[in-house]
């Protein structure tokens, strides 16, 4: 089970030859191309499935342009940037690798208990 594909960014100007790797993504690299999928927490809060990686809302910006999102692992320092419609914009300065490995089972467990609830 998949779950439903909000948005593909694609932020190079030639197209994407190579995949990403699915244990980390860096936005140095001369191609990013991002998946972001929306779900929600077990409280029922706004998710973002990024890569296959889960991100929790944090926080606006001062002017309520820009969404700032950190990795659901507590332990981990990634974040990211979405504009209010949840597109991507970018990851915040250098914390775009993950300190832990992806976890398909656990998004695969979420999904299908957003199925249910429904």
């Amino acid at each position: 089970m998949q779950p439903n594909i909000c948005a593909v960014i694609d932020e190079t100007s030639s197209s994407l030859s190579s995949s990403l790797s699915s244990s980390s993504f860096s936005p140095s690299s001369s191609s990013v191309k991002v998946a972001i999928s929306k779900t929600t927490t077990n409280k029922r809060k706004s998710m973002l499935t990024v890569n296959g990686y889960a991100f929790r809302m944090k926080a606006y910006n001062k002017a309520k342009t820009i969404k700032f999102w950190r990795c659901a692992n507590r332990n981990c320092r990634a974040l990211l940037h979405t504009n209010l419609n949840d597109e991507f914009v970018r990851f915040s300065g250098n914390m775009t690798n993950h300190s832990h490995l992806l976890n398909p089972a656990a998004l695969e467990i979420r999904t299908l208990r957003e199925k249910m609830r429904q």
